[in-house]
């Protein structure tokens, strides 16, 4: 029987599987969102992304939704792909852990409903975004050297 360290060592470089719990993540925020917002009235008052705006609006949520999952399983598995043998493949697991995590917090402020929670939320968001610039800069730095 292996060691549960093993095990999570091998899906911690699985650049396969690691995609899908971001795609798990979606899921349930979208869930969440539709389950505790009550109505679409309530979305499109208070929902913060345009494009999920745009979706409610146009009556094509599913469609949207499956391509958000397929996008963000596409571009998960692309970048850890592509990070499989650098020394940053690490932050690559992160972030795309940290989007999954995100979209999870995102859901359930509808349930919290608190504004502190929501800029907590969004502060999350643009840490993800920072971290990939930073480890982008990183990157270039060092192949400039």
């Amino acid at each position: 029987m292996q060691a549960p360290s093993q095990n999570l060592q091998s899906i911690y470089h699985n650049y396969k599987l690691i995609p899908l719990c971001l795609c798990i993540g979606v899921i349930t925020d979208y869930f969440l969102t539709f389950h505790f917002a009550g109505s679409t009235e309530a979305i499109l008052k208070y929902e913060f992304s345009p494009i999920l705006l745009f979706a409610v609006k146009h009556d094509i949520v599913i469609p949207y939704l499956m391509g958000m999952v397929l996008f963000y399983y596409a571009a998960g598995y692309l970048v850890l792909s592509l990070l499989a043998d650098s020394e940053i493949y690490f932050v690559g697991v992160a972030i795309v852990l940290l989007i999954g995590i995100t979209h999870v917090l995102g859901g359930l402020s509808w349930y919290v409903q608190n504004a502190w929670y929501s800029n907590t939320v969004i502060a999350l968001s643009m840490i993800s975004v920072l971290t990939t610039l930073m480890a982008f800069g990183y990157e270039v730095f060092k192949k400039a050297q």
